[in-house]
């Protein structure tokens, strides 16, 4: 497992945003009157604000977790996924500036402000055809042609396996409420949502039915797919990403896109298993497994160099064990707590492995499930393990 910071290079700070990516890397080798808050009553007139209103919407992650889990043990058992992905800290969805501009130049106060109100740009926001009906969905899309999306089986996409949708309608007052009240700053908790999981942004994907499936996912992030987050495309348009208005450009798209790096690595477990050796290197038979880099980039524009790049430190990579392994990761212990540095890792594991779901060690970098398994044949037997990547082993051999 592994976690990865993201550069807040878009900004131009260079500080470190969010707490970025976990790999759960497992090894068995295997935005002068004061009449009325629209400026003119004509409807044509409002119309067309509203028909040339741009996109207010700009969401990002700060968070991906990469779990390379795969096969009986593991598909459709709690707490297991594929990707998953979320904002906690600086991520979230922000209103974009040029929506924010194109309100205050259209939209006249309404007596007695002087400026026009989270309000006003909600009712306003909810009517633009740009804007109307979109919802986040995170999905892995095809670099150069994002409105195309991998499926597993290469039919109809479905929801859970190919796509996940995010919160709600971003033009839901419930959801709009933080995004406009933040006035550019991002939103990532949404306390009016009606479920809890609508609340937070945050989605995960499942291809994870065997090895094979896991390989080829891996194999097409690597050459020509990536992780997206995109909004959903307009009424009819359930997985087709949302495009501009009169769009022809096929190469472009609202939203992100995650370029992905895979490789074979070494996590701390075994740099410990190997009697602390640092300079100990993955095996030769070692499956490129770690999710090594992400370079994230704006879909409205794709070719620009100006996208923030992730950092995926060795240090955040957690080995993932058989439950009757259990002995090998042991608690930490309560005193730990008292290290603010213990604290902020273990909060960043846990926004992805639940408590009910997950047993932790920080310290030793590794994870047990409490159901399910990373490990399991397709008889249903559980597979002998060699958790140190630095030596030889063969997946299926005992």
């Amino acid at each position: 497992m592994r976690t990865a910071l993201r550069n807040n290079i878009l900004k131009g700070t260079g500080a470190l945003v969010g707490a970025g990516l976990l790999v759960f890397a497992f090894q068995n080798c295997g935005k002068a009157g004061f009449d009325q808050a629209i400026d003119e009553s004509s409807t044509g007139t409002v119309d067309a604000k509203s028909a040339a209103a741009p996109f207010a919407y700009d969401a990002t992650f700060d968070q991906i977790t990469y779990n390379s889990c795969a096969g009986a043990g593991a598909t459709n058992k709690p707490g297991f996924f594929t990707i998953k992905a979320g904002a906690y800290a600086n991520g979230g969805v922000a209103m974009r500036p040029e929506f924010l501009a194109f309100a205050k130049s259209n939209l006249k106060p309404v007596y007695p402000a002087t400026d026009i109100t989270v309000e006003q740009l909600k009712a306003f926001v909810a009517g633009t055809s740009e804007n109307v009906e979109a919802t986040l969905q995170m999905s892995i899309r095809t670099r150069g042609a994002p409105t195309s999306m991998l499926t597993a089986n290469g039919s109809v996409p479905a929801v859970g396996l190919d796509f996940t949708n995010l919160m709600s309608d971003l033009t839901d007052d419930r959801i709009m409420e933080p995004i406009f009240r933040g006035l550019g700053a991002p939103a990532n908790y949404f306390p009016l949502a009606v479920t809890s999981a609508q609340k937070v942004m945050e989605a995960s994907i499942n291809y994870n039915k065997d090895i094979g499936m896991a390989y080829s996912v891996r194999n097409e992030l690597t050459n020509s797919r990536m992780l997206s987050l995109t909004y959903t495309g307009f009424r009819g348009s359930a997985f087709s990403a949302r495009v501009p208005a009169g769009n022809k450009d096929q190469t472009i798209a609202y939203g992100k896109g995650y370029l992905m790096e895979f490789a074979a690595g070494i996590a701390p477990y075994s740099i410990a298993a190997s009697g602390g050796n640092a300079a100990v290197r993955p095996a030769d038979n070692n499956p490129a497994n770690i999710l090594n880099s992400i370079r994230e980039i704006d879909l409205l524009n794709p070719a620009s160099s100006t996208g923030a790049v992730w950092s995926c430190p060795e240090a955040r990579r957690y080995v993932i064990m058989r439950t009757q392994d259990a002995a090998l990761c042991p608690a930490d212990s309560f005193d730990r707590l008292a290290d603010a540095g213990y604290r902020a890792e273990l909060e960043i594991i846990r926004r992805h492995l639940r408590p009910d779901q997950w047993d932790i060690g920080v310290d030793a970098r590794c994870v047990v499930p409490k159901s399910g398994s990373c490990y399991m044949s397709n008889t249903g037997a559980e597979e002998p393990v060699q958790y140190n990547q630095g030596a030889l082993c063969y997946y299926g051999v005992a």
